[in-house]
């Protein structure tokens, strides 16, 4: 089996024990982040079915966003 992704390996095999990323929900948002151990996650990948959520620049990958009251 062959699989075509532009996603990095890590997330496409994600297992839920030795992963470095968390999956969040953000102001209504599904994240991906990778917890930075200052309280911070930096954002990987948005998960959603609504175009402008990919609009809003506050989520973009790459961004900071706090992980207090965000974890699913």
């Amino acid at each position: 089996m062959i699989l075509y992704t532009p996603l990095p390996l890590e997330l496409v095999l994600m297992s839920d024990d030795s992963s470095p990323y968390q999956e969040i929900e953000y102001d209504g948002v599904t994240l991906v982040v990778q917890p930075t151990g200052t309280g911070l996650g930096k954002i990987i990948q948005v998960k959603s079915t609504n175009p402008s959520v990919y609009l809003r620049p506050e989520l973009q990958p790459g961004q900071q966003i706090p992980l207090t009251k965000t974890l699913i």
